[in-house]
């Protein structure tokens, strides 16, 4: 683990980011980690499904009762809207609490298998630990704010400009959260204040190529709904390859693949 010094001083010096030739590597680590990114998508539906039926089941059957009971439907939003929005943003709590763990595991497998280790499946949990507790619901609180921020807009705004405010607000979150899980995944000594920090610092200095390489590589793994949308399930995993990389670039990591080691010994 570098110091956080020594890790802002890279963000400083950093040389230009290629676009192209991140994400033809991210691509090519696509090839040799998309079994382990079917795994990680499988983990997270089998594990959150629960938790989407716990709170969209009883608002089903609201809005149902309503529509029978003769309510207009046209007005179904404007009475329940309150309450629901409450509702995902607390079933948003608890899907980035599972997520953000899985995502820093799911780097960290990454990682061996780029560098040609092995891993095992319970590397996917490794940092569902009380270690590591704080730094998840600091990463989380920032989920809630955003949420709150967004149904602000939509309480105060026009909606034409309350969507435009909260799609840019979650364009920018969703790469500063994905740094920030990038940091903790590959710097877990560091403090929730150092994680932040240092995310910011490099979503600052990069954070424009970092967004348009998640938009390519979204695009790219959203291809795999043609396949009936099953092959969504094989190509989910490209879009968090592309952060992988531009960690990669910009700080390095002090290892060698089992076959430099191979030259070297």
């Amino acid at each position: 683990m570098s110091s956080v010094k020594t890790l802002l001083n890279k963000i400083e010096n950093a040389e230009a980011l290629d676009f192209g030739e991140i994400l033809g590597d991210s691509l090519s680590l696509f090839k040799k980690t998309w079994l382990q990114g079917f795994v990680f998508f499988l983990i997270a539906i089998i594990a959150l499904i629960p938790f989407f039926a716990a709170i969209y089941m009883p608002i089903y059957k609201s809005v149902l009762e309503e529509i029978n009971n003769g309510a207009d439907p046209s007005q179904l939003s404007s009475l329940n809207m309150d309450s629901y929005r409450l509702m995902v943003i607390g079933l948003g709590v608890i899907i980035s609490f599972f997520m953000v763990p899985l995502t820093a595991s799911f780097y960290r497998i990454v990682k061996k298998i780029d560098f040609g280790g092995e891993f095992n499946f319970k590397d996917f949990f490794y940092f569902f630990k009380n270690d590591y507790l704080m730094k998840i619901a600091t990463i989380v609180s920032l989920t809630v704010l955003v949420s709150l921020i967004n149904y602000g807009f939509e309480k105060t705004l026009p909606e034409m400009y309350a969507s435009i405010l909260s799609i840019a607000l979650s364009l920018v979150f969703n790469v500063l959260s994905l740094l920030m899980i990038v940091f903790m995944a590959f710097n877990p000594d560091l403090d929730s204040y150092a994680i932040i920090n240092l995310a910011f610092s490099l979503g600052l200095k990069k954070g424009l190529v970092i967004l348009g390489l998640i938009i390519v590589a979204g695009i790219i793994g959203g291809l795999g709904i043609i396949a009936c949308g099953i092959g969504m399930m094989f190509t989910f995993s490209i879009v968090y390859l592309p952060i992988y990389h531009v960690y990669k670039k910009v700080f390095g990591f002090n290892e060698t693949s089992d076959i430099d080691k191979i030259g070297v010994e």
